[in-house]
């Protein structure tokens, strides 16, 4: 009996210092899962402050930005999308004419791709670089009227590939043009300004006719340039239908007509800019310098030798000399006029 008390002692001993060690284990396991949840809290703290990490599901791997026709109008009216696009960041456009439509001079890069590594579509169809005078789509400025794009989209990393672009895709923009009002009404606006600008917008809407809906609108622009001699005009009218078969089923058309007369601004360098100042243009209204440019740069181009070992031939008679009036020092530095004519 004695010998069993103390083996009943030892092991109940035993028992007591095995559970007090699992205790303890559990105590520190506790105290550390509570300092991994004050710095869980700590995290989520500093995320909600805006140092979060975005992880983009399926479908969307680059950053998309959109803008919609209210913010179209908060710019001039008439002027072009991409002034509107300009906030945005990453986005750059340049021109020579206040409402961004004089297609020789404007320029649109984002993130540092110039406009032909861009892709452009209005509705899905391509609308080729944005360059003058391109052969593989219009101009944006042409394709449609600005007032009547409901949503443009920016995709500023590398286009997706189910663009219908003719272009690299360094970028996308996609233009969508507005749908038809739900209900018959008309709308408008009419600009006017500095150098004899006017221009007016006109849309009238049919509302829906039993699933079937459409307008027509056109707009007129007349402008002066705003420096030099010469005038901006435009004339433009869109046409959309839209017409619901079923849920599942629906048939869009669009019909765009555009009409432009643009008398061009002189192409500046920071050299002649310098030189020449910030508003030098054309010398559209002073003919006989015209003349006197003309003779002197040909009478200048004629001292090199028609044919080898000849001499050279004067271009007419050779009153004005070879020297530059100043402030010209080339025959490039003016032109008498220069404008382009384009129906679409």
């Amino acid at each position: 009996m004695k010998f069993t008390s103390r083996r009943v002692a030892f092991l109940s001993s035993a028992a007591l210092i095995g559970l007090a060690i699992p205790a303890h284990a559990l105590a520190a396991e506790a105290e550390a899962q509570a300092m991994t949840a004050t710095a869980d809290d700590a995290a989520e703290a500093d995320a909600a402050k805006g140092d979060e990490i975005v992880v983009y599901g399926k479908g969307e791997v680059r950053q998309v930005t959109e803008i919609g026709a209210d913010d179209i109008q908060l710019t001039t009216a008439g002027s072009s999308p991409f002034i509107a696009l300009r906030k945005l960041p990453g986005v750059n456009f340049q021109s020579a004419d206040p409402f961004g439509t004089y297609e020789w001079s404007t320029r649109i890069t984002l993130r540092g791709f110039n406009q032909n590594q861009l892709g452009f579509t209005l509705d899905g169809v391509p609308l080729g670089d944005m360059s003058y005078g391109n052969t593989n789509g219009l101009h944006i400025s042409r394709a449609i009227i600005a007032d009547n794009i409901g949503t443009t989209r920016v995709s500023q990393g590398a286009g997706a590939l189910g663009t219908a672009s003719t272009s690299n895709l360094g970028g996308t923009i996609e233009f969508f043009s507005r749908d038809p009002q739900d209900e018959l009404g008309i709308a408008g606006n009419i600009t006017y300004g500095d150098s004899n600008t006017i221009r007016a917008y006109g849309t009238l809407d049919t509302g829906d006719l039993g699933g079937f809906k459409a307008y027509i609108s056109a707009a007129h622009i007349d402008a002066d340039k705003w420096k030099g001699f010469g005038t901006q005009r435009s004339t433009q009218v869109n046409a959309k239908l839209v017409a619901d078969f079923s849920p599942s089923t629906t048939f869009t058309a669009f019909v765009n007509f555009s009409d432009r007369k643009e008398s061009d601004y002189q192409d500046l360098s920071l050299e002649m800019i310098n030189r020449l100042g910030y508003d030098w243009d054309n010398i559209s209204n002073d003919w006989p310098l015209a003349v006197r440019l003309a003779f002197i740069g040909a009478n200048r181009s004629a001292a090199i030798p028609a044919l080898p070992g000849g001499t050279g031939v004067a271009v007419g008679p050779n009153t004005f000399g070879t020297a530059w009036p100043a402030p010209f020092t080339s025959v490039d530095d003016a032109y008498f006029d220069a404008a382009g004519l384009r129906r679409d």
